[in-house]
């Protein structure tokens, strides 16, 4: 799936400027100007940048596909590379008190449509049945706090689809302690050992952005 979901991805990356992300992402600015582009894409591809545009986008392709593969939440059969056009809305949902940078892992108005027409009325309901179908483990987050942005008419981004797996109630991944070089498993949530064995379903379509338009991400009361 990696050498494959980077050739789609770097199809996708070197079509074009996307403008969306040119004027609302640092991180995609910061290719722009690697490549030679300027800072907002200004100087255009040419035939003098083109080849490190293209090295640039080969390298951002490849971090892309290997970050989704190392995360291992999509089903790879259904996991491809596509460019998302406007007009259209995504979603996702955040901790109210985490101050890391706005996440990649989306969900699209139709995901939202079935969360209302399944979930009901009630916020805390919809969240629920969200962390469930997008299988956000409960270590992940406090999961609650609504975020959304729009693409408009004429606007698009390169994205990666596929449908999420299924993830345990708590993911607990080892590291490799520094002075022993043994794997080690610690800081257990509480209730570890009771909720082990418990899983969250996924099977929702989930959409990731390599790029998003930090700028256009606003908080949201509800779906």
């Amino acid at each position: 799936m990696n050498e494959v979901l980077t050739q789609q991805l770097y199809r996708l990356y070197t079509a074009e400027v996307y403008s969306v992300l040119a004027i609302n992402d640092d991180r995609y600015q910061k290719s722009l100007q690697a490549a030679g582009l300027g800072w907002n894409g200004e100087a255009g591809i040419t035939q003098s940048n083109r080849l490190s545009f293209e090295t640039e986008m080969r390298m951002q392709a490849g971090f892309a596909a290997q970050y989704i593969r190392d995360q291992a939440s999509l089903e790879p059969s259904t996991t491809k590379a596509q460019l998302l056009s406007g007009p259209q809305k995504l979603y996702r949902v955040a901790s109210s008190i985490s101050k890391a940078p706005t996440g990649v892992w989306w969900f699209s108005e139709k995901v939202a449509a079935h969360c209302r027409k399944e979930a009901g009325a009630k916020p805390q309901d919809r969240l629920d049945w969200l962390r469930n179908v997008l299988a956000v483990c409960f270590n992940f987050g406090r999961f609650d706090k609504l975020e959304r942005f729009s693409l408009r008419q004429g606007e698009s981004i390169p994205t990666v689809i596929g449908k999420g797996l299924p993830m345990p109630y708590y993911k607990i991944d080892p590291y490799i302690h520094k002075d022993t070089g043994i794997r080690v498993i610690d800081n257990f949530p509480k209730d570890y050992w009771q909720k082990k064995g418990l899983m969250l379903f996924g099977g929702e379509l989930q959409t990731v952005l390599p790029w998003v338009p930090k700028l256009r991400v606003h908080p949201i009361d509800s779906l």
